[in-house]
């Protein structure tokens, strides 16, 4: 059960219809959360933080390096995050967002050692998913971007290990129900799945067009319109010592909160217990 947040580096963006998150990085990791969700493109030669267009200030390597320092920091840590390739490059580049991507892990002095220590490649989509204790003091990728040769780094993203709830599209702030019941159902179909490595269960709280993100995660309309990180959280503590319960998955949201995060965290001290008896 692994609490994340989406569009992880828009905190600094000006504009209510881009900005996901209040925290800055560093703040995200040390409240809890272990997934992160780093879209970029390229950029004179080097990833850059987008959101769509919007270029959000940051590069590849100063996320990198924050993680780094993290895990030496927290070495029984790990990290998810999922890379996406967020457009075309930005001017007339030579690299492609993989020579990009490999030029911060090989190549950037700057980045090159903490890359070896801390980044764990995943290339066999055959093989098991790594289990947490495996992942200790790395970060595995997400891999949201298509290589020439089909080469991979990470898991696929929303490929046949993945088990994918994004409908972020709800058309409008009163059908904000439409994507709780999205949620729900992804929550349920995570929590009920076999205890086996095969599946990563990914479910996004985040909604956008038709609404704000502000919005979609904290509710609308007088309150009328309940967002979607109250609901989870109620989802969460309520059904955490349900006989069956087992776990949630990575869950995403927009504006996290320490409670929320903790009600998703909280998750694997007693569904692990439970499932030592």
């Amino acid at each position: 059960s692994i609490p994340g947040t989406h569009d992880t580096m828009t905190y600094h963006l000006d504009s209510r219809v881009l900005q996901c998150q209040n925290w800055n990085l560093t703040v995200q990791m040390e409240a809890g959360l272990r997934y992160f969700d780093i879209r970029a493109r390229v950029k004179g030669n080097r990833l850059h933080i987008y959101h769509g267009k919007q270029n959000t200030g940051f590069t590849f390597k100063q996320v990198l390096l924050q993680m780094f320092e993290f895990l030496d920091k927290h070495p029984s840590e790990m990290i998810i995050m999922r890379l996406k390739k967020e457009g075309a490059p930005v001017g007339r580049d030579s690299y492609s967002f993989e020579a990009a991507f490999n030029y911060a892990r090989l190549q950037d002095k700057d980045t090159k050692d903490g890359a070896k220590k801390h980044v764990a490649l995943y290339t066999d989509g055959r093989e098991p998913i790594p289990t947490l204790g495996q992942l200790r003091s790395k970060i595995f990728i997400l891999q949201d971007f298509k290589c020439a040769k089909g080469t991979t780094y990470g898991l696929t993203w929303d490929g046949p290990q993945m088990v994918l709830e994004d409908n972020f599209a709800i058309q409008g702030e009163r059908r904000l129900a439409t994507k709780w019941a999205a949620v729900d159902m992804a929550l349920n179909r995570a929590n009920q799945g076999p205890l086996k490595n095969d599946r990563l269960y990914v479910t996004h709280n985040s909604a956008a067009i038709g609404v704000l993100p502000i919005q979609a995660a904290a509710g609308v309309l007088n309150k009328v319109q309940v967002g979607m990180n109250y609901r989870t959280g109620e989802w969460l503590d309520a059904h955490i010592d349900d006989k069956t319960s087992m776990r949630t998955g990575v869950v995403i949201f927009d504006f996290p909160g320490k409670k929320l995060i903790g009600s998703v965290l909280a998750w694997n001290k007693h569904v692990g217990a439970k499932l030592q008896l």
